[in-house]
């Protein structure tokens, strides 16, 4: 395991990666009441192509990967069953383009709901966010994939309906 921590700090950088008692406690659980199970590494990238060196190391390895958003789901998704890898997207939190003629947004797999609808707000206030019912703090990508149900958006459907990539 020496060797994978060795390959996953050449990707991520030293402060990117974690196999220390207290983060692996806090990366074994959400907020549910599921049991926690420990996961051996996490990872914090800060770009696509980081994630992309991870997923190749762990599929070479045959390490199994738990991607995280910000952890509030409360169905175990986030909970790592056979250790592995967590991807902890925090670092992944931009947002990389708004096309308001075209309605739509461009945005890192740890945006949340709530920097995106701030961000249109003071950026684009003709554009309206349809937040889900979930915290600010829920990433868009944790809530597309568990359909992110929406009061605002119900008229059109799923939010998870409206993503294209």
């Amino acid at each position: 395991m020496s060797d994978i921590l060795k390959s996953l700090i050449e990707i991520v950088g030293e402060k990117g990666v974690s196999n220390s008692d207290e983060e692996l406690w806090y990366y074994s659980r959400d907020p549910g009441v599921l049991e926690p199970h420990r996961p051996d590494f996490v990872v914090a990238p800060k770009t696509t192509q980081e994630v992309q060196k991870i997923v190749l190391l762990a599929n070479r390895e045959k390490i199994p990967v738990v991607p995280m958003g910000n952890g509030m789901a409360l169905t175990g998704l986030v909970i790592p069953l056979k250790g592995g890898i967590v991807i902890d997207m925090k670092r992944m939190n931009k947002i990389l383009e708004v096309n308001p003629l075209a309605r739509y947004a461009v945005v890192e797999g740890g945006t949340s709901q709530g920097v995106l609808k701030a961000y249109l707000q003071k950026h684009h206030p003709l554009l309206r966010h349809s937040l889900p019912d979930a915290p600010a703090a829920t990433t868009i990508a944790g809530n597309v994939s568990l359909l992110c149900l929406g009061r605002l958006s119900q008229q059109y459907g799923f939010n998870s309906d409206m993503v294209t990539g």
